[in-house]
């Protein structure tokens, strides 16, 4: 931890109020970071007089990049990432704008790394939890076997750390080297899943990843259960969705080995026909289209992700 430098990265589009909230919990922790990178997805609440002369983070520490689009959360993150991996840091903290961590949470992450000493560690992610205490952005473990054929993920438990296979943008600690070697995500993903793929990519191609379990950040997104169409109500926010289903389609196609892959095309086309179960849902109809239109968008557009995702690789 000594003399480690940190960039916090925040993806913000119109939620100035829990903007400013995230500020002063990342301002305010028990280890400073060196520098704040606002991407303001063209919000149009004033979020950007925030940072100007006399505003209240008029600051030199935070940078505040105005786009001149919503380019989604995964434009925010790629034009953030960018930016914040050619500054002379360490690491980069990265969070959506509803991401609230506790005074220590920058700390532990930290901490893990001094404890674990691999410096192929691609990346750490907090323990995240909603509002009232609610589970969430829970990443999966990584299975992988050891020497002896048994997975070893709980190496380290005893210390509340375990290995984990990807993770959400919701406080993660990326090393720096990381970026330079994978790339950068997926910025035409627009919303949902370009964490996944991206924090696969970082286990896949440079190295393992841990859940740090004293790292505590609290996620205030509207509504805190998990993502499923049979939670939504909005009609906007249910049209959107085509983008979690066609992303999740690209992630498994890409990271499932060859011999898995026709396995996932038929659950995927299975999970489509399936979707009749919403017509006696209000905006059933809606929900269907959009699992088919996300199913169609999966497959026909793999090759295209594909050739992203391996220039960004070889190109390192």
């Amino acid at each position: 931890m000594i003399n480690t430098k940190v960039a916090a990265v925040i993806v913000t589009f119109n939620r100035k109020k829990l903007l400013i909230e995230c500020l002063h919990a990342i301002l305010q922790q028990s280890v400073p970071v060196d520098k704040i990178f606002v991407i303001n997805n063209a919000s149009t609440d004033g979020t950007e007089k925030l940072f100007e002369a006399g505003g209240e983070f008029d600051t030199k520490r935070i940078i505040c990049v105005n786009m001149d689009s919503n380019t989604g959360g995964s434009g925010g993150f790629y034009e953030g990432m960018k930016v914040s991996s050619s500054s002379e840091v360490d690491w980069l903290w990265i969070m959506d704008d509803d991401t609230i961590p506790t005074s220590d949470c920058l700390e532990k992450l930290l901490a893990a790394d001094d404890f674990i000493d691999d410096a192929n560690t691609s990346f750490y992610a907090s323990a995240v939890f909603g509002p009232d205490g609610e589970f969430m952005n829970v990443p999966n473990i990584d299975t992988s076997e050891s020497a002896n054929g048994y997975p070893h993920f709980y190496k380290y438990l005893g210390e509340g750390i375990i290995n984990i296979a990807d993770a959400t943008f919701v406080s993660l600690l990326i090393r720096k080297d990381a970026v330079l070697r994978c790339g950068l995500p997926c910025k035409d993903y627009f919303i949902w899943g370009d964490d996944g793929e991206y924090t696969l990519r970082l286990t896949h191609f440079y190295g393992p990843a841990y859940m740090v379990g004293k790292s505590i950040a609290i996620h205030k997104r509207i509504g805190a259960k998990k993502l499923d169409l049979s939670n939504f109500q909005d009609e906007n926010r249910i049209k959107m969705y085509h983008y979690y289903v066609r992303n999740n389609i690209v992630n498994q196609l890409y990271y499932k080995k060859d011999r898995n892959r026709a396995v996932t095309i038929i659950k995927k086309l299975a999970q489509a026909v399936c979707s009749v179960k919403y017509l006696g849902q209000k905006n059933g109809a809606i929900k269907a289209r959009t699992v088919w239109k996300g199913t169609i968008e999966g497959f026909s557009q793999f090759n295209t992700f594909k050739t992203y995702i391996d220039a960004q690789i070889s190109k390192k």
